[in-house]
């Protein structure tokens, strides 16, 4: 089977922009051109295409997809490289979930210097936000 660059971008629901983007930085491997110049896709390239989207939708860096993509090409290596990658995006997340929580910590804070039968200029929150941390 193959495919135009825009049956490729529908059938995986990218952008045509997005596939020439990782077909320019190594992420998609280089595609063969037909006689008359124009890309041609085919059931491997979707399957790849599908494999990038789905790692960028948990956030994996375009290098470490390529990373990937060169272990899953070596189906007989050990894959504790694989687990330790994994690893460093949970503690990512890990991380990013308590800036979040002290995030919500502080606005629930600030709510706290605000009250409904105020203007504006007698704001908690403004003024608050205009002091000193």
């Amino acid at each position: 089977m193959s495919l135009s660059i825009g049956q490729l971008s529908k059938k995986a629901d990218v952008p045509i922009d997005t596939i020439r983007y990782y077909e320019k930085v190594g992420v998609l491997d280089r595609i063969q051109r037909s006689e008359n110049n124009y890309r041609v896709y085919t059931e491997q390239t979707l399957n790849d295409l599908l494999f990038i989207k789905h790692c960028r939708e948990l956030d994996i860096s375009l290098s470490d997809i390529k990373t990937l993509k060169e272990m899953k090409a070596q189906p007989k290596q050990a894959c504790t490289k694989i687990d330790n990658l994994v690893d460093k995006y949970l503690n990512e997340v890990s991380e990013k979930i308590e800036r979040l929580l002290l995030l919500k910590e502080s606005l629930i804070d600030l709510k706290q210097h605000c009250s409904t039968n105020r203007t504006v200029d007698e704001c908690g929150i403004l003024k608050e936000l205009q002091s000193s941390p």
